[in-house]
């Protein structure tokens, strides 16, 4: 068919989301906020919470499944392998559908986590909702020295090859937490962690470990971010980071993602220092298509992304960092303070600077007076200390 005769699509934006788990959910909230049809998500969300719980190594009983709900809910779901368990049963989950926002149509396309950061990289979608976690493991490549991104701030200072792939900003995705009796934003640390019975006297850190050579488990997605951080190291991939830990020997160590701790704390794991970084649920877009496509830059300045330095995150970051400690008690070792952890003053230089979608290419510049940057990340610090103990007074 001759490309003028191809039909055109009834969307003009294509987003990429998980297609289960706590970020498709809070995102599909997110679309509600900003006037996506409400009943419509409430049967799509209920549906993927039944999906857990539903989930099944038996195929024919997913597909039972499937047509259980096909005269209730939207049209949107599709049955996939859970590779998180360890059965890797079949499994429910969100496949696309579409919203109107504003004057804007979004098709929102269900894929593997990882694979958000893979379609950006392939020109196949205009955003994603993915952490920087995966968004390293993806394009790592791109970077000038991927271990100076310890934090998502300094993603687009760090580009060093030809990309369009920019992070818009935080997407600001939040959970219930039990801890804190209300919501918590979805940020995560990738830290050590051991079993106990090790010896408490020397420390469990990166460099103690790279300059030893030791042995850590580490997811093998995460495997390249780890072993080009630190190419001493002894990296073993795994499946289950947290279980190897355990089995392994005395003093073995790993490198896993840590939200709430609670995994971690039902099996009697220890948490050791600062993360290798830190994340948290991202809009990662594809800038080209940003600059040529109206509707898709009146949906990201809609979702609103927000920046390394708001005050919402600052508060936000508090609210992670006294969680996790109050649900880890001393079995974080090492703990760094909570203003330290958000930002340290020599971040700057390796691009902790803000910027907003009117910024070109979403890239700090050198330009930026150090002194004004290095004052913004004083008073953030401030700030953050300052949440900290209100919510310690509030205890």
């Amino acid at each position: 068919m001759p490309p003028s005769l191809k039909p055109k699509p009834a969307f003009n934006v294509t987003c990429a989301v998980p297609r289960t788990g706590r970020t498709l959910d809070n995102f599909l909230q997110k679309l509600k906020s900003v006037n996506a049809n409400n009943e419509e998500i409430d049967l799509i969300t209920k549906v993927l919470a039944d999906s857990k719980r539903r989930s099944t190594p038996n195929l024919q009983e997913a597909l039972n499944f499937l047509q259980e709900i096909s005269g209730t809910a939207p049209s949107c779901f599709s049955i996939s392998v859970d590779r998180k368990r360890k059965l890797r049963p079949y499994r429910l989950g969100f496949l696309g559908y579409e919203w109107k926002i504003g004057n804007t149509v979004i098709r929102v396309e269900g894929e593997e986590p990882h694979n958000g950061s893979s379609l950006i990289k392939l020109d196949e979608v205009d955003f994603t909702v993915v952490g920087l976690d995966e968004l390293l493991s993806m394009t790592q490549h791109y970077l000038g020295d991927p271990t100076h991104v310890t934090k998502w701030g300094m993603y687009n200072y760090q580009l060093d090859k030809p990309t369009s792939i920019r992070v818009a900003g935080s997407a600001m995705l939040t959970s219930y937490n039990k801890m804190l009796d209300g919501q918590v934003q979805d940020m995560v640390g990738f830290f050590l962690i051991s079993k106990k019975g090790g010896s408490r006297r020397s420390p469990i850190d990166f460099e103690t470990l790279s300059r030893h050579g030791r042995h850590v488990f580490v997811k093998g997605r995460y495997s390249g971010i780890v072993m080009a951080a630190y190419p001493q190291l002894r990296v073993e991939p795994v499946e289950d980071v947290e279980d190897a830990v355990m089995n392994g020997e005395k003093g073995s160590v790993g490198l896993e993602i840590v939200q709430s701790g609670n995994t971690l704390k039902t099996k009697g794991l220890l948490l050791h220092g600062a993360p290798l970084f830190l994340s948290e649920s991202l809009y990662v877009v594809d800038y080209d298509r940003f600059q040529q496509n109206p509707a898709l830059r009146e949906l990201i300045e809609t979702l609103n992304p927000s920046g390394y330095f708001e005050d919402e995150r600052l508060e936000n970051f508090s609210r992670w960092y006294y969680a996790l400690e109050q649900n880890l008690g001393n079995s974080w070792l090492q703990r760094p303070p909570v203003d330290e952890l958000f930002c340290k003053t020599e971040d700057i230089d390796s691009g902790l600077l803000p910027y907003r979608l009117r910024t070109r290419n979403w890239k700090p510049d050198d330009r930026y007076l150090r002194e004004e940057a290095i004052s913004l990340a004083r008073s953030s610090r401030e700030k953050v200390l300052k949440h900290y103990h209100e919510l310690h007074q509030l205890k």
